[in-house]
């Protein structure tokens, strides 16, 4: 029989409810607006340009994988338009913008909030004396990963790992993401859950042994089990028996 010894959770409409899709077009306005000030370039090519950085991070088929996401997307910016976003200067006003502007962008459009069942789940995991990581896609910096677990109420939250831009070297569901996570963590694919509400990105591909309980709209057939988040702490234990037994 399997032995569960990890739960893994994504973050965004997982733990966290939010509208994913305003939240990135306000970050990508706000930095592409810096970037366009920065550099004196037109705001809507520099908008286009983070777009673009965004796409090509997110590509498992990118190259220079010996680079971390940061890296990466920071070699991107710096070849496209000459502007280098690891200067002194500019990093200090990202930093500025990530802790002191961001965490206040947070309104009835994006309305982040913590998830129904979030702490439960996390609370029913911890009393079994599994160990918990954050498997959030690594498109963004720790601090805004963290801005966001703040609106969620998670910072709190025993995450042994959490998955950023600084630490990973690809993103979902590409294989190589999850299992460098799990190498970081000393864990094998069959020793973990992975917890997710995205039918593409919390599945990695090519599978890895990997499992998932599926957490978003409608159902998935590879999926060890099905429900919401509301319902996971109360069906942990079918979901752990579920898992021992190889189902």
């Amino acid at each position: 029989m399997a032995e569960l010894k990890a739960v893994l959770f994504d973050m965004d409409d997982t733990l966290l409810s939010i509208n994913l899709s305003a939240f990135i077009a306000v970050l990508a306005r706000d930095l592409s607006s810096m970037l366009a000030q920065i550099g004196r370039k037109n705001q809507l090519a520099m908008f286009a340009l983070y777009g673009s950085a965004m796409l090509e991070l997110n590509n498992p088929d990118r190259t220079d994988q010996d680079l971390c996401n940061r890296e990466f997307f920071e070699d991107f910016i710096l070849r496209r338009c000459g502007i280098p976003l690891n200067d002194p200067v500019i990093l200090d006003a990202f930093r500025y913008y990530e802790h002191e502007v961001l965490p206040k962008r947070n309104d009835a459009i994006i309305n982040a909030r913590p998830r129904k069942g979030a702490r439960e789940a996390m609370d029913a995991v911890v009393s079994r004396g599994l160990r918990t990581a954050l498997f959030t896609n690594p498109s963004f910096s720790e601090t805004c990963i963290r801005c966001r677990m703040g609106w969620g109420d998670m910072l709190d939250m025993p995450f042994e790992l959490i998955t950023t831009m600084e630490n990973s070297y690809s993103c979902k569901p590409t294989a190589s993401y999850y299992l460098a996570g799990l190498e970081a963590l000393g864990l094998q694919p069959d020793e973990v859950l992975m917890v997710g509400n995205d039918p593409k990105r919390d599945f990695p591909a090519p599978g890895i042994g990997l499992k998932t309980a599926y957490v978003g709209n409608g159902f998935q057939p590879n999926a060890l089990w099905n429900g919401s988040m509301a319902d996971f702490a109360k069906s942990l234990d079918e979901i752990e028996e579920r898992f021992c037994n190889g189902e």
